[in-house]
């Protein structure tokens, strides 16, 4: 696959996601939000390629990593075009590499991106060889993750508090607070939290003046809609139709999966981290 022809196929996806969604459906959207779960490691934009391209995808890498898996690809396998940055070394005026900079970071720390081009990874079933570390998996229940994501929510200065709401609501968010209802169970609590979590960390006051609520409630159900999956749990109540979007504003659109696949991919690894803690001290105790 060549670059424009990776770009032509995310503009398409992005377009027939836009139609969609101005037809008021969310299907397209759930399954690439539940692509966005597989690879939140993953840009907006290359966790879209991998979908379009093998929408049953669960595990990719690439052909030498797999190699260093035990695992080889099998002959004739055709590759997902994915786009990886094309970086390069600060140099000083003499030609020499500045001290300190790296393939990655220039003298500042910063990364120098010169534009993308296109590389190819391979889903797991598409090789064989050496059988893969199996890791445990949530399953309807959160177990630790939901101590965890409270204590993610205090650590980020937020007030959390679990009381009788108004109206029947589950949750709220007002800046450095967020109220939980008293009567959720444990995997709507821990959905909840994620929901109102993302409203903490994506929607400033600029943002929360600037933005319809449908936008806001949209990015912020979508990325609990990510986490929870990431980790095995259905845990909503809500119907996929409560994910929509809003107007048809291609760049509000982008602008928004941008901020949805950021925000998950932050509370995933925060949660990923503390849970790998808590196993290591418990081992230890």
């Amino acid at each position: 696959m060549k670059k424009d022809e990776a770009k032509q196929l995310a503009d398409n996806a992005i377009k027939a996601l836009q139609e969609e969604l101005k037809a008021g459906h969310s299907e397209k959207l759930i399954q690439y939000l539940n692509a966005m779960s597989r690879f939140h490691s993953y840009s907006w934009t290359n966790s879209l390629l991998i979908a379009m391209q093998n929408p049953e995808a669960t595990l990719v890498a690439g052909f030498q990593r797999w190699l260093k898996q035990g695992r080889y690809v099998r002959k004739g396998e055709k590759g997902i075009g994915i786009m990886a940055p094309l970086v390069y070394r600060k140099r000083d005026k003499s030609g020499g590499n500045l001290p300190g900079a790296s393939q990655t970071a220039d003298a500042e720390g910063k990364r120098s991106i010169m534009g993308f081009k296109i590389v190819h990874v391979f889903d797991v079933t598409q090789t064989e060889g050496d059988e893969l570390p199996e890791f445990a998996k949530i399953g309807g229940e959160p177990g630790q993750l939901l101590e965890a994501l409270e204590e993610l929510i205090r650590a980020n200065g937020i007030v959390l508090k679990y009381e009788v709401l108004p109206g029947g609501a589950q949750g709220v968010s007002h800046k450095g607070e967020i109220g939980i209802s008293t009567h959720l169970e444990t995997a709507e609590r821990f959905a909840v939290l994620a929901h109102e979590l993302a409203h903490e960390w994506m929607h400033d006051a600029e943002q929360r003046k600037s933005l319809s609520k449908t936008v806001r409630e949209t990015e912020a159900e979508a990325v609990a809609y990510v986490v929870c999956t990431s980790f095995g749990l259905n845990c909503s109540t809500r119907s996929s139709d409560y994910i929509q979007m809003y107007r048809g504003d291609e760049a509000t659109l982008i602008a928004s999966l941008d901020r949805i696949q950021k925000t998950s991919s932050r509370m995933i690894h925060a949660l990923s981290q503390s849970a790998l803690q808590r196993e290591e001290d418990s081992l230890v105790a």
